[in-house]
């Protein structure tokens, strides 16, 4: 698999022309990115998990290979690809509240938790490498009291997702729960699928975007 390239061209994913463009980070099924796909506009997701190849538009790497190369880009003068959007879901586990969370759990135990915050704080690298429009970092509502510690608010809650950044708010219409999109016991993708962002938010936020694009541009607003 072609490893994402930032520099100069949008690699052999997309061909040019579309009305946005997009950078799914920790894109999973896909779902976060869907709709910008099927409108045409220019998307190249970024994953880390194998089994997930063959999603449309995936480049197999990690966020830490992706944030290195745009700061090599950055220390040797070298132009990085301008990104109108950027999409972030990174992994909820540490910040979740189910019963079988290890935060639930250390909760029990009458033990401190402290998760990680490695992922957020590269992706927030990234977000300000790229300096894109618009920018969305969705998460469970566990994550608010750990994000709040670098600055990330909660600028919109469309339970049971919370999304931090700068992008227009909207109204998605009925999503379907995680249990309706849960699979069976022993599937390697079944924390993907749970997690699958649905399209019906993905449409939502992207007419929104083409909503306060549209207006930026007619009044020439940077």
């Amino acid at each position: 698999m072609q490893k994402l390239f930032l520099r100069g061209m949008w690699n052999r994913y997309v061909d040019g022309g579309g009305t946005i463009k997009v950078l799914d980070l920790f894109s999973g099924l896909g779902g976060f990115s869907e709709a910008f796909l099927r409108s045409g506009d220019e998307v190249v997701r970024v994953e880390n998990n194998p089994l997930l190849s063959e999603v449309p538009n995936t480049s197999i790497e990690c966020v830490r290979q992706v944030r290195d190369r745009l700061l090599e880009y950055k220390q040797t003068g070298q132009p990085i690809r301008e990104i109108d959007v950027v999409l972030a879901s990174p992994p909820c586990y540490e910040f979740s509240l189910a019963y079988s969370a290890p935060r639930v759990k250390a909760q029990r135990n009458g033990e401190e938790w402290n998760p990680s915050l490695e992922l957020i704080e590269i992706t927030l690298e990234i977000i300000e490498l790229i300096q894109p429009r618009w920018w969305v970092i969705e998460n469970v509502v566990g994550s608010a009291r750990y994000f709040e510690k670098l600055g990330l608010i909660p600028r919109q809650v469309s339970r049971p997702y919370l999304l931090y950044g700068n992008f227009p708010t909207f109204r998605p219409s009925k999503m379907p729960s995680k249990a309706e999109k849960d699979s069976y016991q022993g599937d390697p993708l079944r924390a993907n699928k749970r997690a699958m962002i649905p399209l019906e938010l993905s449409m939502a936020l992207r007419n929104a975007i083409i909503s306060q694009k549209t207006l930026f541009d007619d009044y020439n607003i940077a």
